[in-house]
């Protein structure tokens, strides 16, 4: 099982063609790696909502998918309440974990305990 870097992920952002273009403008790494983990498991997800060329839900399953070269389900999904048009390149990585520790939990309970 292979480990993604914070760098890693940022250069994945600047250089890569996406299909979809995000709907917001910050990603959480540590989500990022637990998502990434978790696929390389064998773990699968909810297919990614988008609309319009862009994604209104499953932003970090997206990348992780595209990381690991697995083409991911989508489907159309609501409209994005953002009016801004985000590209990848402008999006931020945070190091702040998003997940409150409920949802850290629920998602150990569902992926990680056999």
């Amino acid at each position: 099982m292979t480990e993604i870097t914070f760098e890693e992920v940022k250069r994945f952002l600047q250089e890569t063609e996406f299909d979809h273009q995000p709907g917001q403008i910050e990603i959480s790494f540590p989500i990022l790696q637990r998502i990434h983990r978790r696929l390389q498991q064998g773990n699968s997800f909810s297919a990614i909502k988008t609309r319009n060329g862009r994604i209104v839900d499953g932003h970090h399953r997206y990348i992780c998918h595209k990381l690991l070269n697995i083409v991911p389900e989508t489907n159309v999904g609501g409209a994005n309440t953002h009016q801004i048009e985000f590209e990848w390149k402008m999006i931020n990585l945070t190091p702040d974990d998003y997940d409150d520790e409920d949802s850290a939990k629920r998602f150990v309970e569902r992926y990680d305990i056999q």
